[in-house]
């Protein structure tokens, strides 16, 4: 090389050194986005799809469900505070439509969109959080305990469609596969609309109705003078994962949303509950003291303090504090863990990596 070259060379170098470093910044900020203006506005806000346990204002002052709680959750993470939250009624229209203009921070369904549909529109979906099942109810005075007992008794379901909000209705779909697959004869007896279907079983018109866990255990609780302990019978005729979704974007939220749901789930794995925390940061278990923040190092990766998955499930407890609280034994739908167990213990929650 010529020394007149030397000063040329010396400054292409400089300058790629400097596009290089203002490309690595600029992931980096853009990694951040979410979170940066999440702390800027001291609040998440997230659209739900309304349903009973899931998303609701079941006293019409403030909301409560599965989807509300992992909202809490991510506050306490990142800001320390679980009710610096806000929401608003979303379908399958708006939801996404607002995350692309940057009006929300997540759309929490309690059906899944379909991946091409995510793709379109530049968003992705969490882990899932909670799986949607299916199942068959039926008045308890019939003395059915399963669906082989149902033969030639109408079952009760809304068609397969695709409504003005977008929203795809597949119990139908789902109700015919599984008696076809099972070699059963189906006596199915469709409704347009969830009033006029939930009057028959009411009314006694048809002993059995078929629909998610969620709605029927609205059903069985709003209407509890007349069906009484109307039973869901234990096969399940249909299950989507539902997870939350965001915009593809941001990796770095895409991260802290999946540890934070993994965190909830792991949690429960452990015995850590939020009542029990101050015990178990004593624990000699070195997980839990991860966990916890007592052992450093769960914060780097999702940029927040040690402090933050504590802070988390002292805010809203562990996955099965959550499903109890809203789902389960202690609300009104009381429906059983089933599908939404973890994986230990027969059901389909697991946990992505925690480090």
């Amino acid at each position: 090389m010529m020394p007149t070259e030397l000063p040329r060379t010396i400054h292409w170098l400089a300058c790629a050194l400097i596009v290089a470093v203002t490309c690595l910044a600029a992931v980096k900020t853009e990694g951040q986005s979410t979170v940066n203006r999440i702390k800027r506005n001291d609040r998440i806000t997230s659209a739900v799809n309304v349903r009973a346990g899931w998303a609701d204002l079941p006293t019409g002052k403030s909301w409560a469900g599965l989807a509300i709680d992992l909202t809490k959750a991510l506050a306490a993470a990142i800001l320390a505070d679980k009710e610096k939250v806000g929401f608003a009624v979303g379908d399958r229209k708006s939801g996404p439509a607002k995350l692309q203009e940057g009006e929300l921070d997540l759309y929490l369904p309690v059906e899944p969109i379909a991946p091409s549909k995510l793709v379109a529109a530049g968003l992705t979906s969490s882990h899932p959080f909670f799986f949607n099942v299916q199942r068959i109810m039926v008045r308890r005075d019939t003395g059915i305990t399963k669906v082989d007992e149902l033969a030639g008794k109408a079952v009760a379901v809304q068609p397969g469609y695709v409504n003005e909000q977008n929203f795809e209705t597949a119990n139908e779909e789902h109700l015919q596969t599984y008696f076809h697959s099972n070699g059963k004869t189906l006596a199915e007896f469709p409704f347009q609309e969830w009033d006029e279907m939930e009057s028959a079983f009411v009314s006694g018109h048809v002993v059995a109705v078929s629909a998610e866990e969620t709605e029927l255990g609205r059903l069985r609780a709003a209407n509890h003078e007349e069906v009484g302990d109307a039973v869901m019978l234990p096969e399940v005729i249909g299950m989507e994962p539902v997870g939350a979704v965001f915009r593809s974007d941001d990796s770095a939220w895409t991260v802290l949303v999946n540890t934070t749901i993994s965190v909830l789930i792991r949690a429960e794995e452990l015995g850590i509950a939020s009542e029990t925390i101050d015990a178990d940061k004593k624990s000699k278990d070195p997980e839990v003291l991860y966990l916890l923040g007592v052992r450093p190092g769960i914060g780097s990766f999702v940029g927040l303090d040690d402090g933050w998955a504590e802070r988390v499930i002292r805010a809203v407890g562990n996955y099965g504090q959550l499903f109890r609280r809203n789902l389960g034994g202690d609300s009104p739908l009381a429906i059983g863990r089933g599908l939404n167990e973890t994986w230990r213990h027969g059901g389909l929650l697991f946990t992505g990596p925690i480090w």
